[in-house]
């Protein structure tokens, strides 16, 4: 189910604006159930069994302030006569708060199994919304608003997707984004309309009811930063806890949107390609705000700097999502790309990036100096430009090598030099080679020979250069359908990864390394510990 799904989002930080919502330490916390807008806990739920064994009569708690005030003042106006009285007399409210119910009981059930002893305590654990009787004898009106707020954002339903209850808005004010949503979600859940209905009909319209200014930040302990890069291959997003300067990860997510397919520098960005951008970022966008993160960070790389229209489709994206979007200049991203991957590299590193749009190599020196450089070469550029065969030609493949190898080569001894002789060309054994992205991660999934891809057993991890070699010889003998079919291959990528591959051995042959270090921690982390201005 959805709450299993979602349990991990409970972390310190959640627990503390909990604690300040309700005036105490919550209990046997097992799941936040419904956030509001700004990201804070709104309902959340607590398990059937007590630590001690003893039964705990609710299954929801509405712990939003601003909401609980609002259904108290409801109730205060004569709300729950009114419930009870539709309830009676209305079949379809009946209906819709019956099977409520019994998704709220089968939820119960599944969280008492998980606790032995809860066997003895029998009919209690069936308890309904509220108590055991049914919405007819209600006499509160805020479990069953937890309730709906569970279903509307598919808590108790059967699916890992939330729907913000924001949906929930006037359709004169809210038709064109509850549209936006529904396409990215696909096919709702059949009960989610009427619990739509049914909370529109005993209770004010939730655009009303939430505060307008955020105030449980109040009780926000600790940073919980999101980063969405924009990139010229894919769309990641990264949601992370700040601990000191350290993020600790708590979503990371990968998809692959091929913005800059068919890009020549100057053009303007493919339609259909803007729009597959355009729902990826709205729903990592959403995803961060339920999980809790306080700000959002939304940054183009290549694709959108050689893009005519890369900085309008930027501010599109900001201003759609109400967050914070810029294009990053080549040093800049390459700035942020070493911050992140340095996070669990001792010393200086050399840092290789392979982009869709462009390859970005960066080392900072002893003496504090960060150099950089950014090249025109990248994986959906290459495939693009030379690899126009199914499978590649040997003479597309030699053309893809020849291109990269002419720019790599032309800046490489600016740092495999010592600072203080940029004529020697000799490789300083000292500092490692690190590789970050999509194209190296797989990469070293594919090498590793994982089943599905782990990036726990991927960072950190060497990759020499004889497999990279392997690899540019196994996968360009397949056309772009069998390599997607590889295990540990994103959807979308089997079709830029040779390029991808040949550009990383030309960049080790220029640099004169054998081996580099795999890193997980890349631009993301560096966008959440940095932020982007």
């Amino acid at each position: 189910m959805g709450a299993r799904a979602l349990k991990e989002a409970v972390g310190r930080r959640d627990q503390a604006v909990i604690a300040g919502e309700l005036g105490r330490a919550p209990r046997d916390l097992t799941g936040i159930a419904a956030r509001c807008p700004f990201g804070y806990p709104a309902v959340i739920e607590t398990a059937p069994v007590l630590t001690g064994g003893a039964p705990n009569p609710t299954l929801l708690y509405l712990t939003c302030p601003s909401l609980a005030a609002v259904i108290s003042r409801v109730e205060e106006s004569g709300g729950v006569r009114q419930f009870r009285t539709q309830c009676r007399e209305d079949a379809e409210s009946r209906d819709v708060l019956s099977q409520i119910t019994e998704l709220y009981q089968e939820r119960r059930r599944a969280l008492a199994c998980e606790h032995v002893e809860a066997a003895p305590l029998g009919a209690r654990l069936g308890a309904g919304i509220g108590g055991p009787e049914g919405p007819e004898s209600a006499s509160c009106l805020h479990a069953y608003a937890a309730a709906l707020l569970a279903i509307l954002s598919r808590w108790l339903t059967d699916s890992e997707v939330e729907i913000s209850p924001t949906t929930l808005m006037p359709a004169d004010e809210a038709a064109g984004a509850a549209a936006d949503m529904e396409a990215a979600l696909g096919e709702e859940h059949p009960l989610l309309p009427r619990a739509r209905q049914a909370w529109l009909r005993f209770l004010p319209s939730l655009e009303s009811a939430w505060c307008a200014d955020g105030r449980c930040s109040r009780w926000d302990t600790g940073l919980r930063p999101a980063a969405i890069d924009v990139g010229t291959i894919s769309v990641r997003l990264l949601v992370a806890d700040m601990a000191g300067e350290r993020p600790r990860s708590l979503v990371r997510r990968t998809e692959v949107t091929r913005l800059g397919e068919g890009l020549r520098p100057g053009g303007s960005l493919d339609e259909a390609a803007r729009r597959r951008t355009e729902e990826v970022v709205a729903r990592y966008a959403a995803e961060a705000r339920r999980f809790g993160a306080d700000s959002i960070l939304v940054a183009g790389t290549s694709a959108t700097r050689d893009a005519a229209d890369g900085a309008d489709f930027m501010h599109s994206l900001g201003r759609d999502n109400g967050v914070a979007a810029i294009v990053l200049s080549e040093t800049r991203e390459a700035g942020l790309a070493y911050t992140g991957a340095c996070l669990d590299v001792p010393g200086d590193p050399i840092v290789i990036d392979i982009g869709g749009g462009s390859t970005e190599i960066t080392r900072r020196f002893q003496n504090g100096l960060l150099r950089t450089v950014s090249l025109e070469v990248g994986a959906s550029r290459a495939t693009d430009r030379w690899l126009l065969s199914e499978p590649p030609t040997t003479g597309e493949i030699a053309d893809v090598m020849e291109d990269a190898e002419r720019a790599i080569g032309s800046v490489a001894y600016r740092f495999i030099a010592s600072q203080t002789d940029l004529q020697a060309r000799e490789p300083l054994p000292e500092v490692p080679l690190v590789g970050v992205a999509g194209t190296v991660t797989t990469l070293a999934c594919i090498d590793a020979g994982l089943k599905t891809y782990n990036s726990d057993l991927l960072h950190l991890r060497p990759l020499s250069r004889k497999a990279v070699r392997g690899l540019v010889t196994r996968l360009s003998r397949l056309t772009t359908a069998e390599r997607a079919a590889l295990p540990c291959m994103q959807a979308g990528r089997g079709s830029v990864i040779v390029a991808g591959a040949i550009i990383l051995l030309a960049a080790m042959d220029a640099l004169g390394y054998d081996r580099l270090i795999v890193s997980e921690k890349d631009l993301l982390d560096g966008m959440v510990m940095r932020g982007i201005g």
